[in-house]
């Protein structure tokens, strides 16, 4: 007879983490060029394409879009400022009007694109400045999420922890999925501290990956952890140690899984 012990065991090992791993490609443009980014596609279940704006140019999004599909990894619309300059990390002061415009025009062309490969677009992320503002001011939020919600509320919106995501969603009925990043410091009610400078540091981003995943919780800026509601975990595709860091996530997360399988399989349906 096998001890109940050793069964309660097996079961524990068998357990499915139901998170995403994601990171951004398609940041090439005209003779530019970013191939670096493919490396992390062996460890992440989505990745997040460039539409043209901040970066990326037709053939570089559709060589992103192939190498998608080839790996079955879920696709979704890296959105950023029309700014080709500053690579989006630039702020604009845009109305809401104009943001919505920017959204559309951008997802838009991603869809396009997509057609041509027979793949569906499944969440948007905002980038740099953007992604910024979108997690500190509402009113921001709002706009993108409204205009995701016209193109298809079936996509879901990624974006930085905290209220302001998730009152967005709310206020669009769009869901959304809490992002983490792990070179970024938090403050002490789990929103990014973005007054501090990435951590280009690599024991930092593996101890933050480790607690997120053992304790669903990140380091604060206050030396204490707080508990964070996420779905996905954002990998960066530019840091020297980005393959290093996307291999522990591997080995903690063994079986990623894109964003919209994660919130049908969190309810216990799968």
């Amino acid at each position: 007879m096998i001890p109940l012990s050793n069964i309660k065991k097996e079961q524990n090992h068998q357990k499915q983490i139901f998170l995403d791993l994601n990171c951004d490609i398609g940041q090439s443009y005209g003779v530019y060029k970013n191939d670096l980014e493919f490396s992390i596609l062996p460890y992440v279940s989505s990745v997040n394409i460039s539409c043209g704006s901040h970066s990326g140019d037709p053939v570089t999004i559709m060589k992103a879009l192939r190498t998608a599909k080839e790996r079955n990894l879920a696709i979704g619309a890296h959105i950023g400022y029309p700014d080709i300059q500053g690579f989006g990390y630039r702020a604009m002061n845009l109305s809401d009007e104009e943001i919505q415009a920017i959204v559309l025009y951008q997802i838009g062309a991603l869809n396009a694109l997509a057609k041509a490969y027979d793949v569906t677009i499944e969440h948007v992320r905002p980038h740099g400045a953007l992604y910024k503002q979108a997690a500190c001011d509402l009113d921001t939020c709002v706009s993108i999420a409204k205009a995701i919600a016209k193109i298809d509320p079936w996509l879901v919106l990624v974006g930085a922890v905290g209220d302001t995501l998730e009152k967005a969603g709310e206020i669009a009925n769009l869901r959304v999925a809490p992002e983490v990043l792990l070179d970024r410091k938090y403050n002490v009610d789990g929103t990014i501290d973005f007054e501090s400078d990435c951590s280009n540091n690599l024991n930092y981003a593996i101890s933050q990956l480790e607690l997120l995943v053992k304790e669903s919780s990140v380091k604060n800026i206050q030396d204490g952890k707080t508990k964070v509601n996420f779905r996905t975990i954002h990998l960066n595709v530019k840091s020297e140690f980005s393959v290093q860091i996307a291999k522990k996530a591997k080995e903690l997360i063994s079986q990623p899984v894109p964003v919209p399988v994660t919130m049908v399989s969190n309810t216990g349906w799968v």
